[in-house]
């Protein structure tokens, strides 16, 4: 069985057309981030999407699992969901997605930030609501 560093890096390859996708360590899992939206969190070697009203009429009869015991049912995607097929998903239900929060900077670090949030505007019209 794959790590679950491993199984986030082929997650993110498959979405490295979109260019806007990052991942990131937490919680002993990895949360995937696609132009400051949580997109979904790789778990125990599973990708769990976000759950919302355009997943749900894409994949009607995917699975559903929790990410802990409690939470909300994420949609589990199948590793052989081809990437053109998953990236489609993710700009299809880019909108559903809440913004995560910012993280206050200041200074040099704001700037960049700034920046890096106008080059994501200029170059993906599906994200100007990125705050």
């Amino acid at each position: 069985m794959k790590s679950t560093d491993e199984y986030a890096g082929f997650i993110l390859d498959k979405l490295a057309a979109l260019e806007v996708v990052s991942g990131k360590r937490m919680f002993g899992g990895w949360v995937i981030h696609m132009a400051g939206k949580v997109l979904g969190f790789v778990f125990e070697d599973t990708f769990l999407f976000e759950p919302g009203p355009t997943v749900d009429r894409m994949l009607p009869d995917a699975p559903r699992r929790e990410l802990f015991p409690g939470s909300k049912l994420f949609v589990v995607i199948d590793e052989s969901m081809n990437s053109h097929r998953l990236c489609e998903l993710a700009r299809a239900c880019y909108d559903d997605f809440p913004i995560s929060k910012p993280r206050k900077r200041r200074g040099k670090a704001a700037e960049q930030e700034e920046k890096r949030r106008k080059e994501i505007e200029e170059r993906f019209p599906f994200a100007k609501n990125i705050e």
